[in-house]
């Protein structure tokens, strides 16, 4: 199996999901006492959030660029982002790993929302405010659908104030829900949760629409990569 090297601390909760879903995942495949091979080099989450919500994105990309490049010394032979926000940074992050592969999440949600003519996102108001998403998407005929502004608040404040910090409430599971149904009643075939702690809030069957965890997505390709797919 190869090593992989996880740039997370973004939250701590979203690093604990990658790292039981990639070690359950290798358990599965391979039987035993299997393990996932990864070094993770974790981030202090509040310094990264401040400069977020600052507007710093020369220092966040900075800080990744420099863990990335860390983990490649140690050995890693892939390097993954374990956030969807943190991808806003991923061309610092390449130019610091050189040839060293960098597992993208948007280009492997692009592909898992093909086929599809609308979806909706929901993410962290970064993910929501850029084009990261719908750029990519479009690439493939594929439109993006946004909640409202009062919404995305919502949103990105369950995020911060709640699921990075391992709480998970009945609350933000109906508010979700309810901006959910908007988009699909606005014409969303479907709508990706695109940030990491958002599937531990709801998962696929719980909308009356396809629910697409980027995480999902995400760890799926990580194991082919560590499997040497």
């Amino acid at each position: 199996m190869r090593r992989l090297g996880l740039v997370g601390g973004t939250s701590w909760v979203s690093s604990e999901h990658y790292y039981r879903r990639l070690n359950e995942g290798i358990a599965q495949r391979f039987g035993g006492s299997s393990s996932a091979p990864v070094t993770l080099w974790s981030v202090e989450f509040g310094e990264l959030a401040e400069l977020q919500h600052a507007g710093d994105w020369d220092r966040v990309g900075a800080i990744l660029a420099d863990a990335a490049g860390r983990l490649v010394e140690t050995g890693c032979e892939g390097i993954a982002l374990g956030a969807n926000t943190t991808h806003l940074v991923a061309g610092e992050v390449r130019a610091a790993i050189g040839d060293v592969p960098l597992i993208d999440l948007v280009e492997h949600t692009a592909a898992a929302v093909a086929g599809y003519r609308t979806v909706g996102l929901l993410g962290t108001r970064f993910t929501m405010s850029s084009t990261m998403f719908p750029d990519r998407f479009a690439r493939d005929g594929v439109a993006t659908l946004l909640p409202d502004a009062d919404e995305q608040a919502r949103v990105h404040e369950v995020i911060y104030d709640e699921l990075t910090r391992g709480v998970i409430s009945d609350e933000a599971r109906r508010d979700y829900l309810e901006v959910i149904a908007k988009l699909a009643a606005g014409g969303a075939e479907a709508v990706v949760l695109a940030c990491t702690e958002q599937g531990l809030l709801l998962h696929d069957g719980d909308a009356e629409v396809p629910l697409i965890d980027t995480t999902e997505v995400h760890c799926r390709a990580l194991l082919e990569f560590i499997a040497g797919g």
